[in-house]
């Protein structure tokens, strides 16, 4: 389905015209850390040091460069009085998709491991490829998803 032919871009926006301002938005969401910030967020408005705790491994820089270009997009709002960083609607909308994404990460994931294990044997654990089982999760056995993303 083309772009004017969809009934959810009445705008005809076009991800794949480098003008077009859908594909700054498409870059920002996909930067590695902003739709993991997005999705944390789902959960309710967080302090910048709670989001830095869900989100392994993003430092103090790339959390506020991340933040700020989330702002900046009108995808997240921060509270001032507060300190706190909430989605706003478009962000919603983006960040339940962003666990859609995920779902389909993860399922692909678990074939790629059992490939990569059975055609080339410990290759697959030299390339880096982690096995689920190996994953250091949460409690909940979600590792590093944001409390109300299992589906």
């Amino acid at each position: 389905m083309t772009s004017s032919e969809n009934p959810k871009n009445p705008h005809h926006f076009n991800v794949f015209a480098a003008a077009c301002p859908s594909r700054k938005l498409l870059n920002d969401v996909t930067r590695r850390w902003s739709i993991l910030v997005l999705a944390t967020l789902l959960d309710g408005a967080l302090r910048f040091g709670q989001i830095r705790e869900r989100v392994d491994g993003v430092s103090d820089r790339m959390l506020s460069a991340t933040l700020g270009a989330l702002a900046e997009d009108r995808l997240i709002v921060k509270d001032d009085a507060d300190g706190t960083y909430a989605l706003t609607e478009p962000g919603r909308q983006i960040a339940r998709q962003s666990l859609d994404l995920f779902d389909s990460l993860y399922l692909a994931l678990d074939e790629i491991v059992n490939a990569r294990q059975a055609g080339s044997g410990a290759a697959g654990a030299s390339a880096g490829v982690v096995a689920p089982d190996d994953v250091a999760g949460s409690s909940d056995g979600a590792a590093g998803a944001p409390a109300g993303a299992a589906s």
